[in-house]
């Protein structure tokens, strides 16, 4: 089994790869940022993200951060992960995956569901466009809290 730290950095180096290839400048702080990101796997919110890098980069603005998630979606590292309670969070994860979401402390994780992903959307939707993603959002109570309620 793969050890996470060795995902870290698989992830770092294809962000790295990702950068040169359109000629992104690799600067300290995009590069804590998308640490950042891959580090916490709950999906994190922009401001999660600067609090985060805040820690290790004092002078770090929430400006800068914005604008750097905003070029990291642009150049296809991250994804806006919508409708998970109602924040805009982002997810490093671009496979075709799906998100449980606990409504007690607010955990996200991922999943996936070959089946669903393979099914046709349902002919009474057919008129309504084009479906660009198919994404499930699971609410519920995790593992771990549903044992502080015992």
């Amino acid at each position: 089994m793969k050890k996470a730290s060795d995902h870290v950095a698989e992830l770092m180096d294809s962000f790295e790869k990702v950068c040169k290839s359109k000629g992104l400048r690799i600067t300290h702080q995009r590069t804590e940022i998308f640490r950042m990101l891959i580090q916490n796997p709950n999906h994190p919110t922009t401001e999660d993200i600067f609090n985060q890098v805040r820690k290790h980069l004092s002078t770090i603005s929430l400006d800068t951060v914005y604008r750097t998630i905003g070029t990291f979606e642009e150049y296809g590292l991250i994804r806006k992960v919508h409708h998970i309670d109602n924040a805009t969070r982002f997810d490093h994860n671009l496979s075709i995956h799906h998100h449980l979401v606990c409504t007690q402390c607010g955990k996200i994780e991922d999943f996936y569901w070959p089946y669903f992903d393979r099914m046709k959307p349902p002919k009474s939707i057919s008129r309504w466009g084009e479906i660009d993603l198919k994404h499930v959002v699971i609410d519920g109570i995790c593992s771990s809290c549903s044992k502080k309620d015992i």
